[in-house]
């Protein structure tokens, strides 16, 4: 095989992708970038990197043109559903070039994954079980342990300046710049603000529901909602918006639950704030007669409420995985990865309140060991993390785990 060049789109707002081009680097390839936005440039610390500037209608033959000319092999990005990213996939797939989805572990913590061709639940993974099997005979089942330190405050404070950077000067320097948020980052951050000042409030609220609510043997049903702002949810749900979706989760618990089953609505612990998910769920449960049994609370251990459950629903979320190692009954509402048979429960959302069916013995650490082996490698985009998941990711790159 010829030189391999690697060009790198957006990643994640830090200087990962800095590491993983010096990965790619040390390891023989040619490395290019195309910064979509100043945010980008601003993180980049090393050689290889040019701005697109043009317009965003010009920009797939643009991207087209530069992978032909520059020889590119293989693409690399974070987030295929983008605005400027969905193009460039479809153009290097359409030419022969290998698209490389980067993204935070589908195990958690201190997992990243990396997926050919697809992302998410479109990635192209088997569905049928021996084929499953027989990757699964070449992994480990991951672990969730954390391995490396990071900082919260210091990644956030890099996506703050991310984003300032994009506001003050995109339409300056990257005309052709389209945000792939749903909320403008101005409110984001008053969101948040407004979360941290009434954290503590919420806290207590989380704990005291949990006190009251697992002390008795009623089952325990967890709905652990993702982001509005998650491609995950916007283009692989039941509706792009979540609001809906959670609504109908409410209402289906409160027509077709047993009366003394109980709802817990966990918020996302990266959630902004600006949604009022208490106040619209517990509206929702009011109004079919079941408010004394639904709740919603921000706080808690995942990991002490999955050893509870009788049942978890998700759109999508990577929590189902965890549900699923531990035996708990999960109900999947969009389009997952882990969307399998013997793995999820395939009853109607009404039903599966009344006789939840857990996974089949055995079938989600198969998953998981195949997942792990194709997918998954150790590391983070920030911390300690950082430079180990950078190598890792870059040793896969250059030699994808494809599936049969």
């Amino acid at each position: 095989m010829g030189e391999r060049c690697a060009l790198l789109l957006q990643g994640p707002s830090s200087p990962f992708f800095s590491h993983l081009g010096d990965a790619l680097e040390a390891r023989g390839a040619r490395v290019l970038r195309l910064h979509l936005s100043p945010g980008d440039a601003l993180f980049w610390r090393r050689g290889g990197g040019r701005s697109y500037r043009g317009s965003f209608d010009d920009w797939p033959r643009y991207v087209a043109d530069f992978m032909a000319r520059e020889g590119v092999t293989d693409l690399v990005l974070l987030g295929d559903n983008r605005p400027l990213h969905r193009p460039a996939v479809d153009r290097a797939k359409a030419t022969g070039v290998r698209v490389h989805h980067v993204e935070l572990g589908y195990v958690r913590p201190d997992w990243l994954t990396v997926e050919p061709d697809g992302g998410g639940a479109a990635a192209p993974f088997p569905t049928d079980w021996a084929a499953i099997e027989a990757l699964a005979a070449r992994g480990e089942l991951p672990q969730e342990r954390r391995l490396y330190r990071s900082s919260f405050a210091a990644y956030a404070a890099m996506d703050v300046a991310w984003n300032l950077t994009n506001l003050a000067l995109s339409w300056a320097t990257h005309p052709g710049y389209r945000r792939h948020q749903t909320w403008h980052p101005l409110a984001e951050y008053g969101g948040f603000l407004w979360k941290m000042l009434r954290a503590r409030r919420d806290r207590t609220h989380a704990a005291a529901v949990w006190e009251a609510w697992a002390a008795d043997d009623a089952p325990l049903f967890l709905f652990p909602l993702q982001l509005r702002t998650d491609f995950q949810i916007r283009a692989h749900g039941p509706d792009p918006d979540l609001r809906e979706t959670a609504k109908a989760v409410v209402r289906s618990f409160a027509l077709h639950a047993p009366p003394s089953a109980r709802l817990l609505v966990k918020e996302h612990p990266m959630d902004n704030g600006l949604t009022p998910w208490r106040r619209l769920l517990r509206g929702v449960a009011a109004r079919h007669g079941a408010e004394a049994r639904v709740e919603a609370i921000d706080g808690g251990d995942l990991s002490v409420l999955l050893g509870r459950a009788a049942g978890l629903v998700t759109v999508n979320s990577t929590v189902g995985l965890s549900a699923l190692r531990r035996g708990v009954p999960v109900k999947l509402l969009g389009r997952a990865i882990f969307d399998r048979e013997g793995l999820v429960d395939p009853q109607p959302l009404d039903a599966f309140w009344h006789a939840p069916r857990p996974p089949e013995p055995g079938r989600a650490d198969t998953f998981l060991k195949a997942l792990a082996w194709t997918s998954l490698v150790r590391g983070n985009f920030d911390g300690t993390g950082a430079a180990e998941g950078a190598a890792n990711l870059a040793e896969r790159i250059l030699a994808p785990r494809r599936h049969p």
